[in-house]
């Protein structure tokens, strides 16, 4: 008889909060994605914030280390025309380089509010509430 222990990894897949001088700034951390599904799971967790509630939102995005393909750029596309542009003021990404810019480029042409790109995590945080 042959055993298989099947073994999963689990990745911390985050939307969370953090408030940076007095504001609220939904903070979805990709930097642990390393799948094309994970990305997504992550996105969806952020489109699942929004529609629980009707309030607007700044967003910083953390893209470091992670896979960024063109099916979630699609879906983010999606997304960003369907919910995210009208109740997003600012959005901040760290962590694009590479071929993540080129991704992000063809993103900001189609969508309202485009994303603002930062090498640091307190700049894009200054950014968005300021």
């Amino acid at each position: 008889i042959l055993s298989f222990e099947i073994k999963k990894t689990f990745i911390k897949m985050s939307v969370s909060y953090i408030y940076h001088k007095g504001k609220k700034v939904m903070y979805c951390d990709y930097s642990q994605c390393q799948t094309v599904e994970a990305t997504l799971a992550v996105l969806n967790s952020a489109k699942l914030e929004y529609l629980k509630s009707k309030e607007n939102f700044l967003v910083l995005n953390d893209f470091s280390n992670c896979v960024v393909s063109n099916e979630f750029m699609a879906k983010a596309r999606e997304y960003g025309k369907e919910l995210f542009d009208e109740r997003t003021p600012k959005t901040a990404s760290i962590g694009i380089t590479g071929i993540k810019k080129i991704l992000i480029g063809t993103y900001n042409i189609v969508v309202k509010n485009k994303l603002s790109i930062f090498d640091s995590k307190e700049d894009a945080l200054d950014f968005l509430v300021c």
